[in-house]
């Protein structure tokens, strides 16, 4: 598909738009993790659009509000502990 990080994307099932913040491949499988969400959506069901609201210059990740960046920070710690499974199955919607 050619996504990557960065990339404003929207989920085909539910028309869930937002940003890709990371990509993660689990066994061999790639997911993108949505900035809007924190959840991670296979890369087929996400179609790249066009950017609506652009950052205005000068903009910084200090000027992210605080709450967006601690709960990316505890999103980041659950992933590194392990205890996160995926169901592969297709019958669930969203991420895994």
């Amino acid at each position: 598909m050619g996504i990557k990080e960065g990339d404003t994307v929207v989920y085909s099932k539910t028309g869930t738009k937002g940003r890709i913040s990371r990509l993660v491949e689990l066994e061999g499988k790639l997911w993108a993790e949505l900035d809007t969400t924190g959840l991670l959506y296979d890369e087929n069901a996400l179609e790249v659009v066009e950017v609506e609201d652009t950052p205005k210059e000068g903009w910084t990740e200090a000027s992210r509000p605080k709450k967006e960046r601690e709960q990316e920070n505890v999103r980041e710690e659950e992933l590194k502990g392990g205890d996160m499974t995926i169901d592969t199955s297709g019958s669930c919607s969203g991420a895994g």
